[in-house]
């Protein structure tokens, strides 16, 4: 198939029209979505296309410059077409194919992808570096990506995340944190002290938090949870502006077997604050066997708002799990 060099040229519409219709009659694909009119086919702003044949797609897709949603639900999808960057007014991007070996630079051109580039997990550290350091930009979300990771030195690859871990005591120099970040281009970058050590390149990082070996996980939950949940709409500048702390964080947790005893289980979580210090932002989690009532959760929110934190910077979550008579809560608080 040849190249497209000018999309306005209707000179050269005809055979690319008839190419494309013809790819189109080939793989089932109907008029609805892929119209046989002229000025209809170049009038259309979304177009999907479904298919477990198709490989390719015809350079004819570029001439379709008004295409602002694109979907390719074809599972052995090969490759896409060099002309996609003449898709100026693409916003968004959707693939689903396990096929697809490498994505061109040209992904990197299409200024107005601002929306999200969803294409399969394992496919994430095929995508052009463009692409990937406007998602770090906050240019448009990379779907798919791990909510949390835990980095060691010894991974021989990094995948991207929107919250990075490593664990100070892994003898991170600073070079290979600052490649860390590069490679992941994570929203936050979070070391965890578990031990006695430390580390000083906060410049590098967003922050430490102190916890205990066997907490790391819940750490990790807590923020994938309070975060990284679609049906909850928290600014990630409030996040930033909450986490970028000068001094160490602190979790701590508590549990007991009935979640009757959830009013216990958060005296303890407060008991466990200094009260000579001033926290600036907390991070709190309540799981249990089901949903606290409004009673129960008011013991914990007239605590808080004690505190005299500014609410923007209150990050809470409830979770239901399936464990008979299990009540914890966990939290992290960030002293100013």
């Amino acid at each position: 198939m040849t190249k497209i060099n000018n999309i306005s040229d209707t000179t050269t519409a005809k055979p690319w029209m008839s190419e494309l219709w013809t790819w189109a009659d080939e793989y089932g694909i109907s008029e609805k979505d892929l119209p046989r009119n002229e000025a209809h086919l170049l009038a259309i702003t979304k177009l999907e296309i479904c298919s477990d044949q198709i490989t390719e797609l015809p350079e004819g897709i570029g001439f379709l410059h008004n295409l602002t949603y694109l979907t390719l639900k074809c599972e052995v999808l090969e490759r896409l077409p060099e002309s996609i960057e003449q898709l100026s007014q693409l916003e968004r991007l959707t693939i689903t194919s396990h096929k697809i070996q490498q994505f061109s630079d040209s992904l990197f051109n299409l200024k107005k992808l601002l929306l999200r580039v969803d294409v399969p997990h394992e496919l994430i550290d095929e995508l052009p570096i463009g692409i990937i350091e406007r998602h770090r930009r906050g240019e448009l979300v990379i779907v798919n990506i791990s909510s949390t990771k835990l980095y060691t030195p010894q991974m021989s690859e990094y995948e991207l995340c929107d919250f990075g871990f490593f664990l100070t005591s892994d003898n991170w120099e600073e070079k290979a944190l600052i490649d860390l970040r590069f490679k992941t281009a994570p929203e936050f970058l979070l070391g965890l002290q578990t031990t006695e050590k430390t580390i000083d390149a906060f410049d590098v990082m967003d922050g430490v938090i102190i916890c205990k070996p066997d907490e790391v996980q819940k750490i990790m939950n807590m923020f994938k949870d309070i975060f990284c949940n679609e049906f909850v709409g928290i600014d990630f500048r409030d996040v930033r502006e909450a986490i970028n702390f000068a001094k160490p964080a602190k979790f701590i947790q508590a549990s007991a077997l009935k979640v009757s005893e959830s009013d216990k289980v958060f005296s303890q979580i407060i008991d466990q604050i200094p009260e000579d210090i001033t926290i600036n932002a907390i991070m709190f989690q309540a799981e249990s066997n089901r949903q606290l009532t409004l009673d129960e959760l008011r013991i914990a929110s007239n605590t808080i708002d004690k505190m005299d934190i500014d609410d923007k910077y209150v990050f809470y979550n409830a979770e239901v799990v399936d464990k008979p008579e299990h009540c914890w809560m966990g939290m992290i608080y960030m002293i100013g």
